[in-house]
């Protein structure tokens, strides 16, 4: 039978101090005694050596200067590029260019800042470069010129004679508009010898004169007159009304009909002299000077007339010949001028309808041809190179531009004060149709007038309207 040792705290403090004893020994062996022996050398540490690490080259990477060339940039003209959104550059002259950032790769040039009155397009502009870039074409080209714009503003076709909104008025053969100090507008109402007023509000109204034709002064609404053409005011706000049928200069002062000049009973001649003294054949259109002159287009006498406020009227010029001949005076030939306005140098202008011409006539009556060849033709050009059909109405702007009703022609001109001509309206073909000035049509246009606004207004014999241009 095995016998078990039974473990006793006694026993337990014997093994443990055993153990103490030989632990001791052994770490004792391990090191030196106090007496300066040796102690076995622990081994030495071993140090790192740093290695080098070699790092490979990074090739530089390639880039390329994009650039091309601008054609057709106008004169004191620039045009802003840019290049994928940067890189802004201005060219001031056609040529060639380069952007002063190279890229890499992608490249887009656009163009950022139009030159004035032109548009520039970008072809070859974008891509991804391999090698410089020089095929970028920037083509710089003149934006088309702002077109006037023709609209209805007052009449119908059928024609009549009817007050009312403008809307629904009606006129018959209307000739010459002028404007007062308020922006009313009063029409020559030709074939009712009535002078009709347009407020600005739109109401029409017959101020002078009716349907009835006469030569009777007196008030407004009993006055008659004979086919009027045209009028006019004094700086007093006094109208002057060319009765043409009456071969009469009439006065109206807004109440009261009166004559200025001209027989008393509507006899044609060619006198001079001092109210019904005078004879005129068909005054047609007047222009009025600083001192309150008149200039009157004595139509079929063929002669520009002076008319002075107290009615004395002598000839500027013309000899009463038919013919197209400059001079002074009486050495100078008109044929049937029908139309007269004074530019901001008292030097006037004569439309001469059956020459063909324009004619400008100094305060002392020296006669030249301002612009046409006498040739009935609608052609732009510049003085003699420029062509009329027909010219008939005139009007004249704040800057001494005439404008030009081209009857014959069906079209509406201007002329410059250096004497360039160019058609702003109408097509050359007869009808009525609004829009575009290259594009609209008017049907025989008599007069264009003009508002403090520079809008035109033309009449029109074959359609009984008014037309409203407005200008660019």
């Amino acid at each position: 039978m095995q016998t078990q040792t039974r473990i006793t705290p006694a026993r337990i403090t014997q093994v443990t101090a055993a153990s103490l004893l030989l632990i001791g020994l052994t770490i004792g062996g391990c090191g030196g005694d106090n007496n300066g022996g040796q102690s076995a050398s622990a081994p030495a540490a071993n140090t790192p050596t740093d290695t080098p690490v070699t790092v490979p080259s990074v090739p530089a990477a390639k880039t390329y200067t994009i650039g091309g060339t601008v054609t057709g940039l106008g004169s004191s003209q620039s045009v802003v590029l840019q290049n994928n959104g940067v890189d802004a550059l201005s060219i001031g002259v056609s040529g060639s260019f380069t952007f002063a950032t190279a890229v890499e790769g992608a490249y887009a040039v656009t163009v950022s800042t139009q030159p004035t009155g032109q548009t520039c397009t970008v072809t070859h502009g974008s891509g991804t470069a391999t090698a410089n870039v020089t095929d970028v074409a920037v083509s710089c080209v003149n934006n088309p010129a702002p077109e006037a714009q023709v609209t209805a503003f007052a009449g119908s076709a059928t024609g009549g004679f009817t007050d009312g909104p403008i809307a629904t008025a009606t006129f018959l053969s209307p000739q010459g508009i002028v404007f007062d100090a308020s922006g009313n507008m009063y029409v020559t109402d030709t074939e009712n010898s009535a002078i009709r007023r347009i407020t600005p509000g739109g109401l029409v109204s017959t101020v002078a004169g009716t349907n009835t034709v006469g030569f009777v002064n007196g008030p407004a609404a009993s006055a008659r007159f004979r086919y009027p053409s045209e009028t006019l005011f004094n700086t007093s706000g006094d109208m002057y009304i060319l009765d043409q049928g009456n071969n009469a200069i009439r006065l109206f002062d807004g109440t009261t009909v009166s004559t200025l000049a001209g027989s008393a009973a509507g006899t044609a001649g060619y006198t001079e002299g001092t109210g019904a003294a005078a004879r005129f054949s068909s005054p047609v259109s007047a222009a009025m000077d600083a001192g309150g002159n008149l200039y009157v287009t004595d139509f079929s006498n063929h002669v520009i007339r002076r008319v002075t406020p107290a009615g004395v009227v002598t000839t500027l010029a013309g000899s009463g010949a038919t013919g197209s001949v400059d001079g002074t005076g009486t050495a100078a030939t008109f044929i049937s001028p029908i139309a007269i306005k004074m530019d901001s140098h008292g030097d006037f202008f004569v439309v001469d309808i059956s020459a063909n011409k324009i004619r400008k006539v100094t305060a002392a009556g020296v006669v030249t041809t301002f612009a046409g060849s006498g040739v009935a033709a609608v052609v732009d050009g510049t003085g003699t190179a420029a062509q009329f059909n027909g010219p008939n109405g005139l009007a004249i702007d704040a800057d001494d531009n005439l404008y030009v009703a081209d009857r014959n022609g069906n079209t509406i001109r201007k002329i410059t004060p250096a004497g360039v001509v160019t058609t702003i309206a109408g097509s050359g073909t007869a009808g009525s149709a609004n829009g575009n000035g290259s594009t609209a049509q008017f049907d025989a246009p008599l007069s264009v007038s003009i508002d403090s606004a520079r809008n035109l207004y033309v009449t029109e014999l074959n359609r009984n309207t008014i037309r409203k241009i407005t200008l660019p």
